[in-house]
């Protein structure tokens, strides 16, 4: 979209899904500053049901005045729409995928593969920085966290891991997405390893829409403006972070039912129980155990599992702020 210098509008970024002529819908907002500056790309809802990431995109397009910044703000205010018109978390509804690992997407693959190759082709590629925003899917309890991709191109890490500082975060995590044997398939992660800095950020659980935690994305999106130099101001600076080198997500081998022993906030021991899988009729069939001595920071909340569900997320600190 081209705007004129000190506007904004909104609009429906539109394709279709060649195999069955369904639409694929992003609705965008586009901010064009009287000043020259980065553009800035902002999405939120990639989880359908991480309300308040998607509640933060809404509100940061209609309060940035385009007579008050500098360079272009990209807004996607849903990424996933089929998701959240459906309540559906994590996936997208069309072909049951995870669309935080489909990037960068291809113009022949399944539904979700298609969504990535548009917002990739179209947006991202775009991008001089971009903020992923989450906010905690339906069976998620979580603390506030950023992740920064670690590509092995130390001028983009050094400005994204900056980023992820300036969003005034408790944790702020080093994920490495240099592996070629393991290639990073986020929306984020692309974006770095393409050359443009990139962070995931959370702020939100169990798929709630709260307040609160929308104005922590809010404060972080504004010192996201100043720090680029989009705007003018203070970077509000009112947490001592913790710093992870390594954030880890435990999975279910087992389908049954989850009895968590930890909490978010607690450090478990390497070996310690964290929880147990049981059958329906209430019999153990599983103790899961801590993979290494760390900070959790993301707990299962529902009962029901499946294999390959997320049970908790931890974080290996290797520091913290004075």
């Amino acid at each position: 979209m081209i705007l004129s210098k000190g506007t904004k509008a909104t609009r429906w970024l539109e394709f279709t899904f060649e195999p069955t002529g369904e639409p694929i819908r992003f609705p965008m907002g586009t901010i064009r500053g009287l000043g020259d500056g980065p553009r800035l790309v902002v999405s939120g809802g990639m989880h359908g049901s991480e309300y308040a990431g998607v509640e933060a995109a809404i509100r940061l397009y209609h309060e940035v005045d385009p007579a008050a910044i500098s360079g272009t703000l990209e807004v996607c205010m849903i990424y996933n729409l089929p998701a959240f018109q459906k309540n559906l978390g994590f996936v997208v509804p069309q072909d049951g995928k995870n669309p935080g690992a489909t990037f960068p997407g291809s113009l022949t693959g399944t539904y979700g593969e298609v969504m990535a190759y548009h917002m990739t082709q179209s947006v991202l590629s775009q991008a001089d920085a971009y903020v992923e925003l989450h906010g905690g899917d339906i069976p998620e309890a979580l603390t506030p966290f950023a992740l920064a991709p670690v590509t092995g191109d130390a001028e983009v890490d050094a400005r994204s891991r900056a980023m992820a500082i300036a969003y005034n975060l408790p944790i702020v995590v080093s994920r490495d997405t240099s592996d070629p044997a393991k290639p990073a398939r986020s929306g984020f992660a692309t974006a770095a390893l393409r050359g443009t800095p990139a962070i995931l950020v959370e702020s939100g659980q169990q798929g709630i829409l709260k307040m609160s935690e929308v104005e922590t994305h809010m404060v972080g999106l504004r010192n996201i403006l100043v720090h680029l130099g989009m705007v003018s101001g203070q970077i509000v600076n009112s947490v001592k972070r913790s710093f992870s080198s390594e954030h880890l997500a435990t999975k279910s081998d087992l389908e049954g039912m989850w009895y968590p022993a930890i909490a978010i906030g607690d450090t478990i021991q390497e070996g310690q129980v964290a929880g147990w899988i049981r059958d329906y009729f209430g019999n153990d069939m599983a103790e899961v155990k801590a993979p290494f001595t760390g900070f959790v920071s993301v707990v299962r909340t529902s009962p029901a599992v499946s294999a390959g569900n997320v049970l908790w997320e931890q974080d290996r600190i290797v520091g913290h702020e004075e």
